[in-house]
């Protein structure tokens, strides 16, 4: 960012500065993250769990302050602090869904494995709690995924479910018993979410990096 393209975006009040950050101005974007970085962290502090690390959920209350940019109408009576705390609201407590989701996964296969994966003496393995600490998934992409995943109408997952089981159209077709347009639509509509979904995760990366 050069010091004269700082100067200009400085000197703008919120509302223009949402306007320039919606034309996909990075350096605008950035302005607005750091400016509302209390908002977020004030807002996170009332739903932060131990389930995952606090610095996971403000990254997610990013994306939900990002979203507020791109949203926000000035014409839609509604200050834009109000807009962005709903948001950020909103999309941390998807995340605690998404993570009690997880949680409960994870303690379902752990007595999954418990009851099939007994030694000799009848012990149980800890082998699920080795391989959940050896899972390396960055969790906002995890959530992300998981967000547009559930976007989905229940006929789409199964079809998503065989696409990323690395099954042809043709063969999800034959397994699904749906045509190929509707398999051919659903994988689109899929990599459309998932690049809406990309470009937050971008640039919430960028900002933690110094980048943004």
């Amino acid at each position: 960012m050069n010091n004269r393209n700082i100067y200009s975006l400085r000197s703008l009040n919120l509302n223009r500065l949402i306007k320039v950050a919606q034309t996909g101005d990075n350096n605008a974007m950035g302005m607005i993250l750091e400016k509302f970085e209390p908002m977020v962290k004030s807002i996170t502090s009332k739903y932060y769990g131990t389930w995952a690390e606090f610095e996971d959920f403000i990254q997610v209350g990013f994306v939900g302050l990002m979203q507020a940019v791109y949203n926000f109408k000035e014409d839609s009576n509604t200050k834009f602090s109000t807009f962005a705390y709903m948001n950020i609201s909103s999309e941390i407590k998807s995340f605690v869904t998404y993570l009690n989701r997880q949680k409960n996964k994870v303690l379902t296969d752990a007595v999954n494995l418990e009851y099939n994966d007994e030694n000799d003496e009848g012990e149980s393995s800890d082998y699920y709690i080795e391989k959940a600490e050896e899972e390396n998934v960055d969790p906002l992409m995890k959530y992300l995924i998981s967000e547009c995943y559930l976007l989905l109408k229940d006929d789409e997952q199964i079809i998503i479910d065989y696409w990323l089981e690395g099954y042809s159209y043709k063969e999800i077709s034959g397994l699904s018993g749906f045509k190929l347009k509707k398999v051919d639509n659903t994988v689109q509509k899929i990599k459309k979410l998932l690049g809406s979904k990309q470009e937050f995760y971008e640039k919430t990366k960028m900002f933690f990096g110094g980048a943004v």
